[in-house]
């Protein structure tokens, strides 16, 4: 609920100050181009460019000091005042309508880039990739009204009182961002910031010199088609028509914007993934800009500029503020006004550049000249797009891995099962004289067990006797495949599975077939089978890892469980091991298939060892919750990189929402889309269910909703075909096991 309202408090902002930047782009466009001539628009552009630039380090130092929580609110008050003086010197010449371009190109991208900084900074990234979406869609429908409202001001009214409707929206903005900034947390000091172009920004943020490159080509892009359209308005339209056509232009982008955003933009987003989303816009700009080429009239134009326009408010817009969503705040105030204001403005004076240079070779295809350098950034920037997917995934697991490693996460232990440690083999001691109380004689007579030969070896293991089998396990020299056979029956000993499964781990390597048999063969033994894998874990190879991969496909849980366990662990002893990923992301849909009770019912009958423990859950749960999880993302460390699986696992347990969502978005960026849909049911995060992040305590009581009645209802619920095939009931051991076995 607390989510919710913060992003209802920013789609409402969100509103407002597209409304002024619809409004602001048409006043700032009319009053120049009716003060001006056209050809001084990229000189005007250049130099609304530069001072934009030159105020990014004295904006950004202010950031650093005061927080966006401060300082953006109180930027919305300034231009407002701004906008109220322009209002009152209106008429004295020229000057006002340079002062109110300057204004609104130079310093309202500033303003532009603290609000969604700080909107960044209220939500994680998870829930972020949703209310992103919302609060755009938000803005397109306020640039609507904005435009609306504008095109009946110029109809109605003077020129200069358009200037009076900005100051109020920017009021309206300032007023709305104070529940918003009271909201947001203190993120302590700040570090001072650094060289607008300091390298120790590049060298910790290398994606940010794509980015940068990416926005400098698309906004150049953007304004050589932008001078295009106006040149053609400026000879058609005068006085209030001009205001009126571009109030009409920026209002129909706008109504476009806004039903791409509420109709495609977040269907696109989920499809395309963060890097196609931001590619997007150069290839709609490169196709717009090949009809531009062929029919190089008015209407063409502004359907080039205005594509640019829509997806950039839309899908490009949605993609591009998700590659911040994953930086600290420390990282994300340091490089995201450099992106948004230093290098879009560059852009902007690229393209006016360009523009200006070709204006002085002459008017003879000057056209076709322009759309051709368009065609080429746009080119470029899609080679850059296809790297961001990449790049943003590593960004999100960073700081999942960095901000998991900062509250203490890291450091907990792995998942349960062996650890490398524990699989030693101990030294055997010299064999041990037993006491022998013979038939007929009261006295003990010690005898000496002899392992001299095989079948002697065979028959000591056959005696059902507890401590001369124990004797026969730890003394003898060498097994064979016989005694390898006798020894898997007694692990179902449990008197003795201990010291089996120290014998068998010292012969393993040697019979991995004769183990990995008995592992798939569904008449061996329940006890037997799920005791296997940790014992295949003493022989590592592709051999074993294949065996293992085949038991995932046993009817018993626990042996599941224990071939995944003991598959992780192989790969940890020899990562060159090879594993079939389809194979394992089909198993792991098909374990998040399951019927909920089946899920919660999942239980270990072993208990671990103290070195098997599972570390990251206390002990009032380390017994009754997540076995059926962990399992999948065991599963999931032999197919996807193992470090942030396994914080992403620890990490949803967490109560921390920023972490959670960290770990949710990094999990979006590497699951199937079959497989993330399903795990989401399952941590009760299911995009559309909820319009916050999932807590993990609801997920919690999932997992813990088993009460000590689950069997009986097991057996009422569910048919006996399908506890059959996925998690048959273990059977009651006899009243009086023959030599102490189950």
């Amino acid at each position: 609920m607390y989510t919710v309202s913060l992003a209802r408090m920013a789609m409402a902002v969100s509103a407002v100050m597209l409304a002024h930047q619809v409004a602001g782009k048409a006043v700032r466009d009319a009053l120049f181009l009716e003060a001006l001539p056209v050809t001084e628009l990229p000189k005007m552009v250049i130099f609304a460019a530069v001072l934009s630039v030159l105020a990014v380090p004295v904006y950004s130092r202010l950031l650093a000091w005061l927080g966006p929580r401060r300082l953006v609110p109180l930027g919305f008050a300034v231009s407002a005042i701004a906008h109220v003086a322009e209002w009152v010197w209106f008429g004295a010449g020229a000057v006002i309508p340079i002062v109110v371009y300057i204004h609104i190109a130079a310093f309202g991208a500033l303003l532009l880039s603290g609000f969604w900084s700080l909107t960044s900074e209220l939500f994680d990234p998870h829930s972020a990739r949703a209310q992103f979406v919302r609060i755009a869609s938000a803005g397109s429908l306020g640039g609507i009204v904005g435009g609306l409202t504008l095109e009946r001001v110029g109809a109605w009214a003077s020129a200069d009182a358009s200037l009076l409707m900005l100051a109020g929206l920017h009021a309206v903005c300032a007023v709305g961002l104070w529940p918003m900034c009271e909201s947001l947390r203190e993120q302590g000091q700040a570090p001072p910031p650094e060289p607008l172009f300091g390298r120790q920004m590049l060298r910790t943020s290398p994606q940010v010199k794509e980015i940068a490159l990416l926005v400098v080509l698309g906004t150049a892009s953007a304004a050589i088609v932008d001078y295009l359209l106006k040149s053609r308005a400026a000879t058609e339209y005068s006085g209030g028509h001009l205001l009126q056509f571009f109030a009409i232009f920026y209002t129909v982008v706008q109504v476009a914007t806004f039903l791409f955003q509420a109709v495609l933009a977040g269907p696109l987003q989920r499809r395309l993934g963060v890097g196609r989303s931001v590619t997007m816009l150069p290839i709609g700009l490169g196709v717009s800009t090949v009809a531009s080429l062929l029919f190089p009239t008015t209407a063409v134009f502004a359907v080039a500029r205005g594509t640019e326009s829509v997806l950039r408010g839309s899908v490009f817009r949605n993609g591009y503020e998700l590659l911040f969503s994953a930086m600290s705040p420390q990282e994300k105030r340091r490089v995201k006004t450099f992106l948004d204001v230093a290098c879009d403005r560059a852009g902007d004076a690229l393209g006016a550049g360009i523009v200006q240079l070709l204006l002085l070779t002459g008017p003879m295809f000057l056209v076709n000249e322009m759309l051709g350098v368009v065609l080429l950034m746009a080119a470029v920037s899609i080679w850059i797009g296809e790297r961001l997917d990449s790049m943003y995934l590593r960004s999100i697991e960073q700081r999942l891995i960095d901000q998991a490693s900062a509250d203490g996460i890291m450091g907990i232990g792995d998942f349960g099962g062996l650890t490398l440690h524990s699989l030693e083999v101990p030294v055997v001691e010299p064999p041990v004289a037993l006491e022998d109380v013979r038939p007929g004689h009261r006295e003990h007579v010690p005898v000496q067990v002899l392992l001299d030969e095989p079948l002697d070896l065979l028959r000591q293991l056959r005696t059902g006797d507890r401590d001369r089998v124990i004797v026969a396990l730890e003394s003898a020299p060498r097994f064979e495949a016989m005694h390898v056979a006798q020894t898997l029956q007694l692990l179902a000993w449990d008197d003795v599975t201990a010291q089996v499964r120290r014998a068998l781990e010292r012969t393993a390597d040697r019979h991995v077939g004769l183990l990995v048999d008995a592992l798939l063969d569904g008449a061996t033994d329940f006890a037997i089978r799920r005791r296997i894998p940790r014992i295949l874990i003493s022989a590592p190879s592709q051999r074993t890892l294949d065996g293992l991969n085949l038991g995932l496909s046993d009817s018993r849980f626990e042996v599941r469980y224990q071939c995944s366990r003991a598959m992780d662990r192989l790969l940890v002893a020899d990562p060159s091991l090879r594993v079939d990923a389809p194979r394992i992301f089909h198993i792991v849909e098909r374990e998040l298939s399951v019927a909920r009770p089946v899920w919660n019912g999942h239980r270990l009958l072993d208990q671990f060892e103290s070195s098997d423990a599972v570390m990251f859950l206390d002990d009032h749960l380390r017994d009754r919750a997540n076995r059926s999880l962990e399992h999948v993302f065991s599963l999931l460390v032999t197919v996807l990189p193992r470090e942030p699986i396994k914080v992403a696992f620890r990490v949803v347990h967490s109560e921390d929402p920023m972490l959670r969502g960290l770990a949710l978005e990094y999990l979006t960026g590497v699951l199937p889309e079959t497989v993330r849909t399903r795990l989401w049911d399952i941590l009760d995060a299911g995009v559309g269910q909820s319009t916050r992040a999932p807590s993990s305590t609801t997920a919690l009581e999932e997992l813990l909703r088993s009460q000590d009645g689950l069997l009986e209802q097991l057996t009422r619920q569910v048919t006996p075909s399908v506890v059959d095939a996925r998690e048959p009931a273990d059977p009651p051991p006899p009243a009086n096991p023959p030599s102490g076995r189950r």
